[in-house]
C-alpha cells in the first residue's frame, strides 16, 4: 500500500499484481510500477516510474497505450522536475503528480470542485443528453461511466460529471459495483422520471436563425413545428426548418452557403442546438428527438401546439 497527496488530499494507492497487468509487455513492467487508485469518486490507474521520470512524450505515448488496455485515466507519480517538463507534459496533455507541489488533473480537479460548491439547479447539457437517452433510445441502468462512453458522444470525464449533476438533483444515485466500480441507479422510471426531471431541463436550441437557400448536399435534421407535425397530427409549416451545430453553422458560413441569412424570416428556418440529436452513436436521424422537441417547444404557447405537444409526451414509449 502506498499514500499520495493530490490536492491536499490523501489517498491510498494499491499496487497491481502480475495478474492485473494482462496486456503489458515486458518493458513496461521493468520500466513502471502500476496501481489502483480513487481520487473522488474516480478508479484511476497511477503509473510511476521506477527511476527517472519518462520523457514527456513517452508519458503521452505510455498513457495511451495504458488507457486502451486497462480502460482508465492514467496519472503518472513523477520525481521533482523543472518547470519547462511540467510544461511539455501539460501541452501533451498528460496527467500527473510532481512531488508535493505540483499536479496537473484538469477534469479531475473540475470534478473535485464541483463536489465542493452547492448542489446543481439545472441538468448539465451531457445531463440531460444521457436522461433523455436513458428515456428514450435504450435504458441505461446499471452502467458504469465508463460503459457510457460507448453509448453517449461525452469523454469519460464528462460523463462522471454528469451523473454527479443528475445526482444532486435526486434524479440518480452512483452506487458500489463491487471495490472499484460505480453504476448508475436511476431513483424513477418512464414518465415518473421525466415529470421529476423536466423543471431542470434547459432549452437545447441555443438561437434561430433565417436564409432563403442552403448551399449543401449535407442531410440536415429536421426540427420544430415540421417535427412535431410528424410525431402528431399538426399540419406542417410549408418553410424548410432544420437543426445543426454551432460548428456546422460556421462552416456554412466560411463556404459562403447560406443565402440572405438574417434573424428575422426566409424560406429556411435554422435552430442552432447545444448537443447532437438524442439518438445511438453513428446513426444518422431525419426528425430531432421527442423530448428535445417538447423542451425545445416550451415557449409556444399556441394552443394546437401545446396540445400536440402533451399528446407527444404521452405517446411516448419509454426505454427504462
Amino acid at each position: 500500500m502506498k499514500e499520495l497527496s493530490i490536492l491536499g488530499r490523501k489517498i491510498s494507492l494499491l499496487q497491481r499484481t502480475k495478474a492485473q497487468l494482462k496486456g503489458i509487455n515486458i518493458g513496461e513492467s521493468l520500466t513502471f510500477t502500476f496501481y489502483d487508485g480513487e481520487f473522488h469518486g474516480m478508479n484511476l490507474l497511477f503509473i510511476e516510474p521506477k527511476k527517472k521520470n519518462p520523457t514527456p512524450r513517452e508519458c503521452s505515448i505510455t498513457a495511451e497505450r495504458m488507457q486502451t488496455i486497462f480502460g482508465l485515466p492514467v496519472v503518472f507519480v513523477l520525481s521533482s522536475g523543472p518547470f519547462y517538463e511540467r510544461q511539455r507534459l501539460i501541452d501533451k496533455n498528460v496527467y500527473f503528480v510532481m512531488g508535493d507541489k505540483f499536479a496537473f488533473l484538469p477534469t479531475l480537479v473540475a470534478n473535485e470542485r464541483m463536489r465542493k460548491t452547492r448542489p446543481a439547479k439545472r441538468l448539465s447539457l451531457v445531463a440531460q443528453y444521457t436522461l433523455l437517452y436513458h428515456l428514450q433510445v435504450e435504458s441505461l441502468e446499471g452502467l458504469s461511466a465508463r460503459e457510457l462512453t460507448n453509448k453517449l458522444p461525452y469523454s469519460y470525464e464528462s460523463i462522471t460529471l454528469g451523473l454527479t449533476c443528475m445526482e444532486d438533483l435526486n434524479l440518480c444515485k452512483k452506487i458500489p459495483n463491487g471495490p472499484k466500480s460505480k453504476v448508475v441507479h436511476f431513483l424513477a422510471k418512464g414518465r415518473e422520471l421525466w415529470d421529476k426531471a423536466k423543471d431542470y431541463l434547459a432549452n437545447p436550441v441555443e438561437k434561430r436563425l433565417y436564409c432563403d437557400s442552403l448551399n449543401s448536399n449535407v442531410q440536415y435534421t429536421n426540427c420544430s413545428i415540421n417535427a412535431l407535425s410528424h410525431y402528431s397530427w399538426l399540419n406542417p409549416d410549408d418553410n424548410r426548418m432544420i437543426m445543426m451545430s454551432k460548428k456546422e453553422l460556421q462552416k456554412l458560413r466560411d463556404t459562403k452557403s447560406l443565402f440572405n441569412m438574417n434573424e428575422f424570416d426566409g424560406k429556411i428556418m435554422i435552430e442552432v442546438w447545444k448537443y447532437p440529436v438524442v439518438s445511438p452513436i453513428g446513426s444518422t436521424k431525419e426528425w430531432v428527438d421527442k423530448l428535445s422537441l417538447v423542451i425545445s417547444l416550451r415557449e409556444d404557447h399556441d394552443a394546437r401546439v401545446e396540445g400536440e405537444v402533451l399528446r407527444v409526451i404521452n405517446e411516448i414509449e419509454w426505454k427504462d
